[in-house]
This record gives C-alpha cells, sequence and structure tokens, in this order.
C-alpha cells in the first residue's frame, strides 16, 4: 500500500498518472460474479467504461432520469405503506427492512423492465433475497487467491467453487428477466423505453467505436438487481 501523504504526490496519484491507478485489482468476485469484470462496478477504465457510465446517468442515476421515475416511487412506496397497513390489521409482525427490500427492488424493476419483479410477501421474492444476501457475503470473504495467486487454482478454502454455483443462479435469472422483457417489448412496444429498452438498444448501435454484448448488460443488470438489498442496509428500521 502507498499512502500520499503530500500534496505533491496526491497531485501524482489522482492527476497526472491517474489512469494509471483508477482500475480495480482483479479478484475472484469480479471474475466469476461480475462477467469477469464487464459491469460498471469491476470494468477497466476506458471506453466500454465510460458508455456504462453515461447509459446509467441519463437513464436511471442521474437527476433528469430521478425525476422522471418519481411517479414510479410515489406508487410502490404507496404499496408498501398499504401493505404494511393490512399486516397491522391483522396483527401480523412488520420487518421493515424486508419491506423497503421489496419496495426498492420493484422500483428499480419499473424502471430497468417496465414491471414490478417481486410481490411483497412469497417464494420467489425470499429466493432472490437469499441469493442476494449469499453473493454479498461470498463476495466478503478474505480468499487466499485474491492475495497470492499463485494458489488461486487450488481453490483452498472453496470460495470460488461457490461463487460459479452462484452465478449460475444469477445467470438464469438475468437471461429469464430479459427475454420476457424481450417477448413482452414485441407483444406491445412501450411508449417510454425503460432502461432494458435502452441497453439492448445500445448493443445494436456503435457508440463511439463501442457496441454492448449481452455479458455487459446482464453484468450492469446485476448490479441493479443487488442494489435494494445494499440500499436497505443504510436503512434498516
Amino acid at each position: 500500500m502507498v499512502v500520499a501523504s503530500t500534496p505533491s504526490s496526491a497531485k501524482a496519484f489522482l492527476k497526472t498518472l491517474d489512469q494509471n491507478f483508477s482500475n480495480r485489482p482483479p479478484n475472484a468476485g469480479a471474475t466469476h460474479l461480475a462477467y469477469d469484470s464487464q459491469d460498471m462496478v469491476f470494468a477497466d477504465y476506458g471506453s466500454r467504461w465510460k458508455l456504462l457510465r453515461k447509459l446509467s446517468n441519463l437513464h436511471m442515476l442521474g437527476g433528469k432520469a430521478l425525476e422522471d421515475w418519481s411517479k414510479v416511487r410515489e406508487v410502490e412506496m404507496g404499496h408498501m405503506i398499504s401493505t404494511m397497513y393490512d399486516c397491522s390489521k391483522k396483527n401480523e409482525t412488520v420487518v421493515v427492512a424486508e419491506m423497503l427490500t421489496y419496495a426498492m427492488a420493484n422500483m428499480i424493476g419499473q424502471v430497468i423492465l417496465s414491471r414490478r419483479v417481486f410481490e411483497t410477501k412469497g417464494s420467489e421474492s425470499n429466493e432472490f433475497k437469499d441469493m442476494v444476501v449469499e453473493l454479498m457475503t461470498t463476495a466478503g470473504y478474505f480468499n487466499i487467491g485474491d492475495f497470492i495467486p499463485i494458489l488461486a487454482w487450488l481453490d483452498l478454502q472453496g470460495i470460488e467453487r461457490g461463487m460459479k454455483r452462484l452465478h449460475k443462479k444469477f445467470d438464469a435469472l438475468l437471461i429469464k428477466m430479459i427475454e420476457e422483457h424481450v417477448a413482452s417489448s414485441h407483444k406491445s412496444p412501450r411508449v417510454k423505453p425503460d432502461f432494458l429498452d435502452t441497453l439492448i438498444a445500445q448493443s445494436k448501435e456503435d457508440s463511439d467505436g463501442e457496441k454492448l454484448t449481452l455479458t455487459n448488460i446482464k453484468a450492469l443488470l446485476l448490479v441493479c438487481t443487488i442494489n435494494p438489498y445494499l440500499l436497505s442496509n443504510f436503512f434498516p428500521c
């Protein structure tokens, strides 16, 4: 580790040589969970990463996009509060962290796929949450192979085997989402394109010499699907 403790060294790292230090170091999580670093989090700095950032900011994360989708958030919060009220009338326990997870998953689902992804309760939503918990737990393990690459192929702790198994689950889920989305768009074209429509269109067009591949799209969707659980950890009560 190098600590840039003076203005001149900080300038060297953050301005003069910034591109040399912009990329994240490779690790098993990025390789086996994030489609070999094809998402916006782990992708190397360059034209592909700039395109992913541009699309995300314009159509999902930027101020204009957040304003355009404000009605979706309002409606989904109404669903959540209504569900809480129904539970209270039945004297059922309300786990706010779970409610937030499902609400945010549905908000993002409508922005990305133009549909609610999960009902508040059910086996499908519980399975999704369990997968996200497992992904975040697995990605946080201390993996010897990340620090001693010569031992990585041995997978001494069995972490990479678990990552590959979990990746197959998420990949199947993402492929199902994309196929259902394409099928529904053929039946009834959407008035307002959603985020996945934009990504699919970008895979057919050349932007500054870059095209998105199906792997890029799945990797970006993976980040979007785990975000609701991450956000709910900031609002646990």
